[in-house]
């Protein structure tokens, strides 16, 4: 296999187990205090 095709097949897993390890431990999970409107938020994804 090509040196660079198997780096480039390692980023595009490591990305994709990124995005899979903040949809399940963080999206919608952190609360955070919205000063500007006086009120808690909840952290949501772009992708959901």
């Amino acid at each position: 296999m090509n040196p660079s095709l198997k780096w480039t097949l390692i980023f595009f897993v490591l990305v994709l187990l990124t995005l899979i390890a903040v949809d399940q431990f963080m999206c919608n999970q952190w609360v955070y205090h919205d000063y500007a409107a006086g009120i808690d938020r909840r952290l949501s994804c772009f992708w959901k």
